[in-house]
């Protein structure tokens, strides 16, 4: 894995699979502080990722203040070598 410092922040490269479909992300936060793990609605949409009536929601605050996301489990996150299979974001 290859951490790159842009403006002080640790980026990566990540991927998704997600019911057969994979999304390449060239430039991902690494956020140590997080709770979990988050990707734009909009990005994810291209997989197929989207949010349906019977998912989870949460609330998450931080220094932006307050945002409603939706829980997807998807096939799989890459970050270099490294894999997690039915990981949630």
């Amino acid at each position: 894995m290859t951490i790159i410092i842009q403006n002080g922040l640790p980026f990566i490269s990540a991927s998704l699979n997600y019911l057969g479909k994979k999304l390449q992300f060239e430039r991902v936060l690494l956020d140590t502080g997080s709770a979990g793990t988050v990707f734009s609605a909009d990005k994810v949409l291209k997989i197929g990722i989207k949010a349906e009536p019977n998912d989870n929601i949460r609330e998450l605050r931080g220094v932006g203040g307050t945002e409603f996301v939706f829980i997807k489990n998807v096939d799989r996150l890459s970050v270099g070598r490294f894999c997690i299979n039915k990981f949630e974001i």
